[in-house]
């Protein structure tokens, strides 16, 4: 009776935490709220939040509660970490504050990651995946330890100080600048490396501390390659039809015979068939125009700008659109399937975008139509289109666009920008005659960055031996 009572207990308690657990996650949803007492105390994002929600100043509110739910959940924390406080929260994961509780000459702060208890599997092993295989290096983030009890996971992580992107975006120099993206070419060609894509690069996903000047890419949840699980690939197999079980809406393909065929139609010899006649083709014709050749399931509207029903009524098309509004490549915005290692470069070459310019976000719209017409206003219609030609798809402008001037227009509005931020100061007029002065390299490298084309969008290794690096 006792062990019924304690085990009738513990499932109460359990079943208590997980509604309460429930709960923080809907507030999470609903919106991310990121409180601290030195700064900005509250933004607004979809983003999973890590050890980038730490400021420069690891002063926090204690909260004991959600320490103590945190504690339950893992009881093994207890035994090796004094938890300080709770120093942020996201839609994936809330981030807390502790000390080696045995080891006091220890002065070394780490950030303990509880991954919400709901989030998919696969995304905490990719996530620990990466970490233990490619972390520790080359500006990306290191892990120290995972504890897993039941289901809850909490990564041990090194606590890293940083600077808030928008703080430092318009007081950078040109030589800060140069380093900031140098370092984060040197992230993404160690992540690159192992053939694996990061999926989500944005600036609050690579740390700075401009003090120390440090680097850490940090965020690996929604990354995919070889030796992760590919949840987008899994979705993609399922609405394929598969050998021998055609979909229910498709023509049922009957294999028939080879022997009821002439031995030169045969698989060896298919590519040495005799082209049809003129005859045949006019007979084919002919049949086309019968009344009952059966054209409703062809299409119509190809290369018009309108939809036809049979069109309307093909099934979705499946393809990774993981990451940020703001940062997704053009064939993540069309829905290319064969996507590779260049969706993080063109992300790069947003964050590039943003730094020569001034301007974060730089683009901002209300679905994913909306920013590939804004990249098409920028790079211009013809590359758009070609680019897409390349990739299989038809991409179809009311009107041509011209491509603008990277340079004239990123030096226009970091200029009116830097004007607002830093008002007359002599600190504003050095920064501005240094971005004045500034060659054409870096809007090169920009231009190679933001190719719309994936075949042909510079890699991070190509990138690191620019003459903007270089020559620096």
């Amino acid at each position: 009776m006792d062990v019924d009572k304690s085990l009738t207990e513990e499932l109460v308690k359990n079943e208590k935490e997980n509604e309460t657990l429930a709960e923080n996650e809907r507030i999470i949803h609903e919106e991310v709220v990121i409180s601290v007492t030195d700064g900005d105390s509250s933004f607004s994002d979809e983003d999973e939040l890590t050890t980038r929600c730490m400021p420069k100043s690891t002063n926090c509110a204690p909260a004991n509660d959600a320490i103590n739910v945190l504690y339950q959940a893992v009881p093994e924390l207890a035994n090796h970490f004094s938890i300080t406080c709770k120093i942020g929260e996201g839609a994936f994961s809330c981030v807390y504050l502790a000390q080696l509780k045995h080891y006091p000459e220890v002065k070394e702060m780490f950030a303990l990651k509880h991954i919400i208890p709901t989030t998919h599997p696969s995304r905490i092993q990719n996530e620990l995946n990466c970490l233990l295989k490619i972390g520790g290096c080359d500006n990306v983030i290191d892990i120290k330890l995972c504890l897993r009890h039941r289901d809850h996971v909490v990564f041990v992580m090194p606590i890293f100080l940083h600077d808030k992107f928008q703080d430092y975006l318009y007081s950078f120099g040109v030589d800060e600048a140069r380093e900031y993206m140098k370092n984060l070419l040197i992230a993404l060609r160690r992540v690159h490396q192992f053939n694996i894509i990061h999926r989500d690069i944005k600036p609050s996903n690579f740390l700075y501390n401009r003090q120390q000047k440090r680097y850490a890419l940090v965020d690996f949840g929604l990354a995919s390659g070889p030796m992760l699980i590919d949840r987008d690939a899994d979705k993609l197999r399922k609405t394929l039809p598969t050998a021998g079980a055609p979909p229910s809406d498709s023509t049922i393909r009957v294999a028939l015979s080879p022997s009821k065929f002439d031995p030169s139609c045969s698989r060896a010899n298919v590519y040495k068939c005799k082209k049809p006649s003129t005859a045949v083709k006019n007979q084919l014709m002919k049949k086309k125009d019968h009344p009952s050749f059966d054209s409703s399931h062809i299409c119509d509207c190809f290369g018009k700008a309108q939809v036809c029903s049979v069109c309307v009524a093909r099934p979705n098309q499946v393809a990774a659109r993981a990451g940020t509004a703001g940062f997704r490549s053009p064939e993540v915005l069309m829905k290319y399937t064969e996507q590779g290692t260049a969706v993080d470069i063109w992300s790069a070459g947003v964050i590039f975008l943003s730094i020569l310019s001034a301007r974060y976000p730089f683009f901002r719209a209300e679905d994913d139509i909306g920013y590939l017409a804004q990249i098409i206003s920028v790079l211009g219609s013809e590359p758009c289109v070609q680019a897409a030609s390349s990739i299989g798809k038809h991409l179809l402008l009311s009107e041509p666009v011209e491509a603008v001037d990277l340079k004239a227009m990123c030096t226009k509005l970091r200029m009116s920008q830097m004007s607002v931020k830093l008002g007359t100061s002599s600190q504003f007029q050095q920064i501005v005659k240094s971005w004045k002065a500034m060659s054409d390299e870096p809007y090169d490298l920009l231009s190679k960055m933001l190719d719309p084309n994936p075949h042909t969008r510079i890699t991070a290794e190509d990138a690191l031996n620019h003459p903007y690096f270089t020559n620096s």
